[in-house]
């Protein structure tokens, strides 16, 4: 993996959420990989129920369709500088439609999914002392809590929309709002994105691009850059990558 020791994330302290399997789980590696210290969650009460490795990182069980399991996890969270969304919606086979329709909705409205945890966890995020302040960076596992009630095109515009939003509003208190979109087409500049102004940051609900492939997992190196000292100033911007 090509991020693996491009960054240096020591003295860092990294939530990856969904970080036991696949994206979330590479993400996880990479940060782990680069000095900081990680905590991954995943659905089950114990980690040693997982086929994947998971001895470089901390472990917590959460169930984001629970007020009640994300309000016990933000109260094991002390210090926290990154935190990463990678969880996927996986609900219950056979949850009764009425029961689905009650989480689409509080999903949507923010009390409960991705959305509830972030905003939970606002006030932790905003006392980061890394340069930029705190960093979310949502990968494109959050459009599957939309697409609970929406078609996924519409679910990924709404992301884009969202973490504009986010980027605007929560600039000021110390935070930073960036998503990763994987698409078909890269349309990623060289830089992935043009020189921010000096002293604001970047708050836009555009697509930053990047002309040239990198070798190695895109997802995860643009998850990395975004919460890096190189993405100080960019806020509320998608990065769309293949």
């Amino acid at each position: 993996m090509t991020t693996a020791g491009s960054y240096d994330f020591n003295g860092y302290q990294v939530l990856v959420v969904g970080g036991t399997r696949g994206a979330g789980h590479r993400i996880a590696s990479a940060f782990a990989a680069s000095g900081a210290s990680v905590t991954v969650t995943g659905t089950m009460m114990l980690r040693s129920l997982y086929d994947s490795d998971l001895s470089a990182f901390d472990y917590e069980s959460v169930n984001l369709a629970r007020q009640d399991s994300i309000d016990h996890l933000v109260g094991t969270v002390g210090h926290l500088d990154v935190l990463v969304l990678a969880a996927s919606c996986h609900l219950p086979h056979g949850l009764p439609p009425g029961e689905q329709a009650f989480i689409a909705g509080a999903a949507r409205s923010g009390l409960l999914g991705p959305t509830f945890l972030t905003t939970r966890l606002r006030l932790k995020l905003g006392q980061s002392p890394a340069l930029g302040g705190g960093c979310v960076v949502n990968t494109g596992a959050v459009t599957s809590w939309l697409q609970l009630s929406t078609t996924p095109e519409a679910a990924q515009r709404e992301l884009v929309e969202s973490t504009a939003r986010a980027g605007r509003n929560w600039a000021g208190l110390g935070v930073r709002v960036n998503s990763v979109l994987q698409e078909g087409r890269s349309v990623l500049p060289r830089q992935y994105a043009p020189s921010a102004p000096v002293g604001g940051s970047r708050v836009a609900g555009g697509t930053m691009v990047r002309s040239q492939p990198r070798v190695g997992d895109a997802v995860t190196d643009a998850a990395l850059f975004l919460a890096s000292s190189a993405a100080a100033r960019i806020t509320g911007q998608t990065l769309r990558i293949s």
